[in-house]
């Protein structure tokens, strides 16, 4: 059974003894990617065989000869990874210095010192992919102007393209024999556009265009980044846009149209090296927390002003809080509610974990509370039904909130209000946990239920809803029922008081909605509304 470091081993090997044309393994690669898609995989060795580039006597040859696995992160040396990494914008100097200074400390200590690039990897800075890509992206030969004599270091061009000199426009010459063939079939860029590390972030620039423009399914565009990292381990060096035409993501023609847009030009602008998010332009922090920082931004390929989520350097460094991160971002872009901020995408680059949500014009309730006493009873019930129904559409498709508080509901200038951060949301428990299962208590001091203090194992709806009466009670009074000096003693007496029901004396409402609140605030579960949808129904008829 041949293995993919099989394939790769065969791939290098062919290449580096000029058994194949870089255009004949690449066929033999879209072939085998086709017949993956198809659900009839065969290995490479198989393919290149059918196509009578090798015998079958010659492979097995080649594949006797081969010594360990091939690929990963160790095909070059670390201080080269390193080096190749912060030229392409995928790592800070603050990281490759803090990984070294772990690599001699593991030295000094006499541990096992893995090399730079599993070490970035590991530490979620970058993934294997990304290592991959910068690897093969580094083919590059010398060239120069026979007419002014300028020098410059670029990527070798595609098969039958030629570069030409900025300064005098003459055409340049490689200055000796490269140490790999031209790729043939490959996308020709503009003459003279293709210089160090250019190439890679077109590929970005691509992607970013593609996605803001939802030119392709998502899923479509992912596969085609996935064989790019595929034939990168190759050495192959393959552009996004050629790739997804010969994968049948666009057409010719959509080939063409795009490589019409100058995405050299674009890349080399100081305002795109600038970005930390390629293809959107930051423009204002507009909160920020001890988990992650939330930005305007403009898309450089659309009109659309979006809002940018980045989570904090040192929190990058905990899985934890990356799994958390990315799981709001998954959930976000899932669901498709009116009442629920919509994700539009999520990744990692250049060091940074982000997600690009709509943005939503106004303020959260939090600010809004903090500029006002109160809200009157009306737009008070206004809100609450919004959030209600966000709630209603989230138990729906099986989750809870779990932080259902002010500052996780937006509303914007029209009064649209918008639930967000999805950080904490879980699936809804279907079955009773074990006896005696402690859980832990998830959400915000002072809105959490009594359930998820006590660290209950079967919480369910109704602690969003108990939530739901804090915020109601809050946006009604000016201030939370629970107030203490810190959290912790928010939570302590909550508990040792025995979960009293606030206040609802100083609520200044009809007594309908002071007993609405009372059912929603109720320490008893099982005295609660059942369901947001039963919540949406009692506030139709109060407002009415």
């Amino acid at each position: 059974m041949k293995t993919p470091e099989d394939d790769f081993f065969l791939g290098r090997h062919l290449l580096d003894h000029r058994l194949v044309s870089r255009e004949g393994l690449l066929e033999c690669l879209f072939q085998a990617a086709h017949e993956r898609k198809a659900g009839v995989p065969r290995p490479l060795g198989v393919v290149v065989v059918a196509r009578g580039l090798v015998t079958e006597e010659e492979l097995n040859r080649i594949l006797a000869g081969r010594i360990g696995p091939s690929g990963g992160a160790g095909l070059a040396p670390s201080a080269e990874i390193g080096k190749l990494l912060l030229a392409s914008g995928l790592l800070s100097q603050e990281n490759v210095e803090e990984c070294v200074k772990l690599q001699e400390e593991l030295e000094a200590a006499g541990k096992p010192v893995p090399p730079l690039g599993e070490m970035v990897v590991s530490r979620g800075y970058v993934t294997e992919a990304q290592v991959m890509r910068a690897l093969a992206y580094q083919k590059k030969a010398v060239f120069a102007c026979p007419g002014c004599g300028l020098r410059v270091s670029a990527g070798l061009p595609p098969s039958g393209s030629r570069y030409r000199c900025k300064k005098c426009g003459g055409v340049l010459a490689p200055t000796g024999k490269p140490s790999d063939p031209a790729p043939s079939g490959a996308l020709a860029l503009r003459e003279g556009d293709l210089g160090e590390d250019t190439q890679l972030e077109i590929d970005r620039a691509v992607a970013a265009y593609i996605k803001q423009r939802s030119l392709v399914r998502r899923d479509q565009l992912r596969e085609c980044q996935r064989l790019q990292t595929e034939f990168a381990k190759y050495g192959l060096v393959v552009p996004l846009l050629e790739l997804m035409r010969r994968m049948g993501a666009i057409s010719l023609q959509q080939q063409q149209i795009m490589e019409a847009t100058d995405f050299g030009k674009i890349v080399r602008d100081p305002d795109w090296k600038n970005q930390t998010i390629p293809g959107y332009r930051l423009i204002s922090r507009v909160a920020a927390g001890g988990f992650a920082s939330i930005w305007t931004a403009q898309a450089l390929f659309g009109e659309a002003k979006v809002a940018v989520k980045v989570l904090h350097p040192e929190r990058a460094k905990d899985p934890r809080s990356v799994a958390r991160f990315e799981w709001e971002a998954m959930l976000l872009k899932r669901f498709n509610c009116p009442r629920i901020v919509r994700g539009i995408d999520h990744g990692f680059e250049r060091g940074s974990h982000y997600m690009i949500m709509e943005y939503v014009e106004g303020r959260s309730l939090g600010q809004a509370l903090s500029e006002s006493a109160s809200f009157p009873v009306r737009e008070a019930l206004r809100v609450a039904r919004g959030v209600a129904e966000a709630l209603k559409y989230l138990h729906a498709q099986g989750y809870l909130h779990r932080d259902v508080k002010p500052d996780n509901v937006l509303v914007d200038r029209t009064g649209d209000v918008k639930l967000c951060d999805l950080g904490f949301a879980v699936p809804i428990p279907r079955n009773q946990p074990a006896e005696g299962k402690v859980a832990t208590a998830v959400g915000t001091a002072g809105y959490m239920s009594p359930e998820v203090l006590r660290g209950e194992g079967d919480v369910r709806v109704g602690a969003d809803i108990y939530s739901l009466g804090i915020l109601l009670y809050s946006l009604l009074t000016g201030h939370e029922p629970f107030a203490g000096a810190s959290s912790q003693e928010v939570v302590t007496e909550q508990i040792e008081n025995g979960m009293p029901v606030p206040n609802l004396m100083i609520v200044n409402a009809p007594i309908s909605v002071v007993q609405f609140l009372k059912r929603m605030m109720d320490p008893d579960r099982a005295r609660r509304f059942p369901s947001a949808e039963d919540v949406v129904a009692a506030l139709d008829k109060l407002v009415t």
